[in-house]
């Protein structure tokens, strides 16, 4: 049964599963096929397999259409189900043909009482899920659901599907990772350790802040392209080759941050294709696009450039090898969660939590002290997301008139489509267009991101086909030529809508400040990762149809947000001029 995890997925095998060493002693198999043949959304064949009394939590499996279906509308068409079944709690496998992977999910919705019965309506939907399979990696379901035994209620249930010990977890080990590197003090598990830090920078002595500032960059960077690893082309070819990135490669290169790491982020990311060294336009590395943005531009302390950083500057094999191999534990997933549905994965938003954790640690007093220093403080995502929505609902509220129930309709992940006229369509693709936001302490990038994704959510809405946005779009590239190279591009690849809206609204909308050089680098890593999910990459055309990354150098700034912008000449207040020296 310990391998049922890492399997394509068995009917026999799952309930034996559920009934045999996870549900309570109540749950029984039934094995009803509730319904057959559907074309209910993405779901076409839904069998309730055992219910468990105890807990008031039905067990389906659901079969659609295929792994690429949207999380998010198969999560929707979930809700609609279970609302038609008069279920609020269920524990599904969602199987699709051509897939060994599946996922298992806990979903819950409340029903709502009227008039003495259950309507048909529902709130707070939620499905969380794991991704299993053969291709998964599943040494956190194994911890939680095998290794813990038998559930004792339904809260019990409930912590073993939590994204929080998930990501608590992740954030231990890697945290651990980077002492190891940078050195200090942390507290692991009950007891403090003291890491000397294996890490050896030029001219600089064993605790100066450069060691924990260069390895927040490093590790960074490295998550980045542990995330570049899970876009797949048409072929079915990583963006990344697995085999650059990895601790087998850590353990075999010899020397690799200077032999492997420099050149991926310095020579090929950050260069164009035909403008590379003739050495980094074959093998492995000329598969890999250029990325441009700014995010692997050389650094000053980078300490590249020069012939000497080779024998001064200095990273360990052994801490790359021990790095992926945390990494390699975990399954990674580009696409940001949303409120209604959480892969118990790592998703970009972790990056956000590990930088507001590690960011105290650069400042050298306590780490309560240095987080009242910084400000740097997690906010949640339920706290982001309804911040994000009461900001743009006052806003479409104002600039069309339209009511404040229908607009908060549009703005719901759990509702589909939009019920305006056209005209009021019309009014919130032009109000949006409109629409600036800026972050003044934006951190990590967690409200510009919210209200990215809340905006993607109402174009998709009240602008299904792009039409209007791309027409924006176009119209604020200057250069003839580009502007129909774009055009072509966007008009010919249906499937890249959201990618068009993204880059719209990353382009006019979004703007950040934050008083720490990293948090600005890691909300910009986050607008990157959002535009790169929704790329189409084919291995066969140029750059692999990669579209090189906007340069965000100007729409998320390093500054003092609190201080006046100075008078000419004058060298206090704004820090932006001196952060672009530094860059």
């Amino acid at each position: 049964m310990s391998d049922i995890f890492d399997r394509p997925y068995d009917r026999e095998s799952f309930v034996s599963f559920l009934c045999g060493s996870f549900l309570t002693e109540d749950a029984g198999r039934r094995e009803e096929l509730k319904r057959s043949g559907l074309t209910f959304g993405y779901i076409r064949e839904v069998t309730e397999l055992c219910s468990a009394p105890a807990l008031d939590c039905a067990v389906l499996e659901i079969r659609h259409e295929s792994e690429s279906d949207p999380r998010v509308g198969l999560s929707r068409d979930t809700f609609r189900l279970m609302s038609e079944f008069n279920m609020e709690r269920v524990l599904a496998a969602f199987v699709s043909p051509g897939s060994d992977n599946w996922r298992l999910s806990l979903i819950t919705i409340d029903l709502t009482l009227g008039d003495g019965k259950i309507e048909r309506s529902y709130s707070n939907p939620r499905r969380l899920s794991y991704l299993l399979g053969p291709s998964a990696r599943v040494r956190t379901p194994r911890q939680y659901l095998l290794k813990k035994g038998r559930v004792k209620d339904f809260e019990d249930v409930r912590s073993r599907f939590s994204v929080e010990v998930v990501n608590k977890e992740f954030y231990g080990e890697i945290a651990r990772a980077f002492s190891c590197l940078a050195g200090g003090r942390r507290m692991v598990k009950s007891h403090e350790e003291e890491f000397a830090g294996v890490l050896k920078l030029p001219s600089k002595a064993p605790g100066d802040p450069k060691y924990k500032e260069f390895s927040v960059r490093l590790i960074g960077r490295l998550i980045f392209c542990w995330f570049l690893k899970k876009k797949i082309s048409n072929n079915g070819r990583p963006l990344l080759p697995e085999g650059l990135l990895s601790s087998d490669a850590a353990r075999s290169t010899g020397d690799y941050y200077h032999e492997v790491l420099e050149p991926l982020f310095f020579k090929t990311l950050n260069t164009p294709i035909d403008e590379r060294d003739a050495e980094f336009r074959k093998g492995v590395f000329a598969e890999i696009p250029f990325l441009n943005g700014g995010l692997f531009e050389p650094h000053p302390d980078d300490y590249y450039g020069k012939p000497s950083y080779r024998n001064t500057l200095k990273v360990p094999d052994e801490w790359f090898a021990d790095f992926f191999a945390i990494l390699e534990t975990y399954n990674f997933t580009i696409d940001e969660n949303t409120t209604i549905d959480v892969d118990l994965s790592i998703d970009p938003e972790m990056l956000g939590r590990i930088f507001e954790n590690l960011l105290a640690e650069i400042n050298p007093e306590t780490e309560e002290t240095a987080r009242k220093a910084t400000g740097s403080y997690y906010t949640p995502r339920n706290i982001v997301d309804y911040m994000v929505t009461e900001s743009i609902k006052q806003y479409l509220v104002t600039r069309t008139g339209i009511d404040a129930s229908l607009v908060t309709d549009l703005l719901s992940f759990e509702m589909e489509g939009s019920s305006l006229s056209e005209d009021d369509n019309r009014k919130v693709v032009a109000a949006l267009e409109e629409l600036r936001i800026i972050d003044p302490a934006c951190g990590s990038g967690a409200f510009p991101m919210g209200v990215l994704q809340k905006m993607v959510l109402v174009l998709q809405k009240v602008d299904p086909d792009s039409k209007r946005w791309l027409a924006s779009l176009l119209s604020n590239i200057p250069d003839t030529t580009a502007r129909e190279m774009m055009r072509r591009k966007l008009e010919n690849e249906h499937d890249m809508w959201d990618y068009t809206r993204k880059l719209g609204i990353i382009r006019k909308s979004i703007y950040g400040v934050d008083i720490q050089p990293i948090a600005v680098e890691i909300a910009k890593l986050r607008c990157f990762l959002s535009l790169i999910v929704d790329e189409n990459v084919i291995d066969e055309k140029d750059n692999r149809n990669i579209e090189a990354l906007p340069n965000l150098e100007f729409k998320f700034v390093c500054a003092n947000s609190l201080v006046d912008v100075p008078e000419e000449g004058q060298q206090d207040g704004l820090l932006v001029d001196e952060y672009f020296e530094k860059m």
